[in-house]
C-alpha cells in the first residue's frame, strides 16, 4: 500500500457515515397479520391512468405527471391500510421512501395520513422506527422545509429526534449553525422519549453526531448516552448499545471508550468494541508506509466485528485474502431483517469485487452483496443477481428474493408484476387490484416506486 494511500485512511474513517441506530439494532420483522379479519373495502380509484416511462437515472426527479400518478397509487394503498388492519405494516414500511418524492399540498396530506397509520397499535414500534428513518433519510435530501414541518409535528419523540438528526446531516455543509441547532433539537426530543430503550438509542446517535459537529459537547453527550444505556437490564441488547457508545467515545477519547467497553460482558460484543477502538486509534495516528502492513492487519482483524473496517480494506489489492475479509465483515443476511448496510457502501464493495479476478472468494462476496441489496431494493438486488457469472450465486439470489418477497407478504407475484409495470403501468395496476388487501397495498406501492424511478 503506497504512502499516499495510507495517509488517506484517517480521513476515510472519520468521514464514513453511520447507520441510523434504529436500523442497526432493529429486531426481525413481525410474523404477519394472520389474525386480522377486517372486511375488505373497495379502495378509492385513482384518476385517469397514463403509462409513464421511468426517468433514466436514479437521481432524476419525477415529472409532474409521474408525481400525480404515483400519488394516486399511494393514496389508494393508504386507503386500504386505513380500512384493513392487515395492510398497515406493509404501508408503513413501503410508503416511507416514496412520500417525500411527491409534490405540493397532497404530499403533506398523504404524509399525515401515513403517520396516523404508522402510529396505530397494529404497527410494532421497531417497524415504525425504521419507516420514519427511511422517510427522513429521503425527505431531508428532498425538501428541508417539508422535513422540518413533519419532524416538528411528529408524536413519536424518538422518531422526531431522528428527523432532526437527518436535518442536521443534510445542512452540515450549507449552514453549520443551523445544523448544530437541529442536533440540539434532536437531543431535546430524545430526552422527552418516555421509553428507556428508544431514548437510549436516540441519545447514542446524537452522541455520534455531536462528536462530529460539536466536539466541545461530545463528552457530556457520551456520558448521558452511556448512563441511559446502563439503566437497561443486563442483556445482549444492552451490550450492543454500549458497543455503539464505545464507537462514539473512541472518536473523541480513547481512554473513555476503553472504560465504557469494560462494562460489556458478551464476548462477541467485547470484540466489536475493541475493533472500534482500534479503528479509531488508526484514524488518529500519523501513519507512514512503514506502518501500512500493521494497519492492514488491524483492519482484517477488525472486519469480523465491524463493517467500518471495509473502507480500509477497499484500499488494498483485491486478492482472495482481502475479499474474504470483506465478506467476513458483512452482517448476517435474513429475509426478515431490515437492510443492514447502506446503498453507497454496497455499491463501493460491488464495484471493487467486479474488478477482482475470477475466484470463489469473489463469487461468494458478490452473491452476498446482491442479497444485501435485495434487502435495500428488491429489484436492484435481483438485477445484480442476474449479472453474477457464478450460477450458484444466481440461484442463491433468486431464492433469497423469493424469501424476502414472501416475508413481506407480496408473494411470488411481485416479480412478474414489477416486470409488467415496466411495460404497462395500467395493466400492472389492474393485476394488483386482484390481490388481497396487504399484498395489493404493497403491489400498488411497488408500482408507485416504478413510476417515480
Amino acid at each position: 500500500m503506497s504512502r499516499s494511500l495510507v495517509l488517506l485512511l484517517p480521513a476515510i474513517l472519520v468521514s464514513m457515515p453511520l447507520m441510523p441506530l434504529p436500523r442497526a439494532v432493529a429486531q426481525d420483522e413481525e410474523n404477519g397479520d394472520a389474525g386480522m379479519t377486517e372486511a375488505e373495502e373497495t379502495p378509492v380509484a385513482p384518476g385517469s391512468l397514463v403509462d409513464v416511462a421511468p426517468v433514466p437515472g436514479a437521481e432524476a426527479p419525477p415529472s409532474s405527471e409521474q408525481a400525480r400518478q404515483a400519488a394516486d397509487l399511494i393514496a389508494e394503498a393508504i386507503t386500504l391500510a386505513e380500512r384493513n388492519a392487515s395492510a398497515r405494516v406493509t404501508v408503513t414500511r413501503s410508503a416511507a421512501a416514496l412520500l417525500p418524492r411527491l409534490e405540493g399540498e397532497r404530499r403533506r396530506t398523504l404524509t399525515d395520513r401515513w403517520i396516523r397509520i404508522a402510529m396505530s397499535g397494529n404497527v410494532p414500534r421497531h417497524i415504525r422506527a425504521n419507516a420514519f428513518s427511511s422517510f427522513f433519510d429521503v425527505a431531508s435530501r428532498t425538501d428541508i422545509d417539508f422535513t422540518r414541518a413533519v419532524a416538528m409535528s411528529l408524536p413519536d419523540a424518538a422518531a422526531r429526534a431522528g428527523g432532526f438528526l437527518a436535518l442536521s446531516e443534510a445542512t452540515t455543509r450549507s449552514d453549520w449553525h443551523q445544523s448544530t441547532k437541529y442536533t440540539e433539537m434532536a437531543q431535546q426530543a430524545a430526552r422527552r422519549e418516555p421509553q428507556l430503550l428508544p431514548r437510549a438509542r436516540a441519545l447514542i446517535f446524537i452522541a455520534h453526531r455531536l462528536v462530529l459537529n460539536r466536539p466541545e459537547r461530545a463528552e457530556a453527550a457520551i456520558v448521558e448516552a452511556s448512563s441511559h444505556t446502563r439503566q437497561l437490564r443486563p442483556s445482549r441488547e444492552r451490550d450492543s448499545l454500549l458497543a455503539e457508545v464505545v464507537g462514539a467515545a473512541a472518536k473523541y477519547d480513547l481512554a473513555l471508550a476503553r472504560r465504557i467497553a469494560g462494562d460489556i460482558s458478551e464476548p462477541g460484543l467485547q470484540g466489536l468494541a475493541a475493533a472500534r477502538i482500534n479503528l479509531a486509534e488508526i484514524s488518529q495516528t500519523s501513519l507512514t508506509s512503514t506502518t501500512s502492513d500493521r494497519i492492514a492487519a488491524l483492519a482484517k482483524a477488525a472486519a469480523p466485528y465491524d463493517i467500518r473496517a471495509v473502507p480500509i480494506l477497499l484500499q488494498l489489492p483485491a486478492d482472495p485474502e482481502v475479499l474474504k475479509a470483506i465478506a467476513d465483515a458483512l452482517p448476517a443476511i435474513r429475509a426478515t431483517s431490515q437492510a443492514p448496510v447502506s446503498v453507497s457502501l454496497l455499491e463501493r464493495m460491488w464495484d471493487y469485487a467486479s474488478r477482482a479476478e475470477a475466484s470463489s472468494y469473489r463469487d461468494q462476496l458478490q452473491s452476498r452483496l446482491a442479497r444485501l441489496m435485495v434487502l435495500q431494493d428488491l429489484w436492484r438486488g435481483r438485477a445484480w443477481g442476474k449479472r453474477l457469472p457464478w450460477q450458484g450465486g444466481r440461484i442463491q439470489v433468486g431464492a433469497f428474493l423469493h424469501s424476502v418477497a414472501a416475508a413481506r407478504r407480496s408473494g411470488l407475484r411481485a416479480a412478474p408484476l414489477q416486470d409488467l409495470a415496466e411495460r404497462s403501468v395500467s395493466r400492472a395496476i389492474f393485476e394488483a387490484r386482484t390481490m388481497p388487501p396487504a399484498a395489493r397495498a404493497e403491489a400498488l406501492l411497488l408500482i408507485a416506486g416504478q413510476v417515480l424511478r
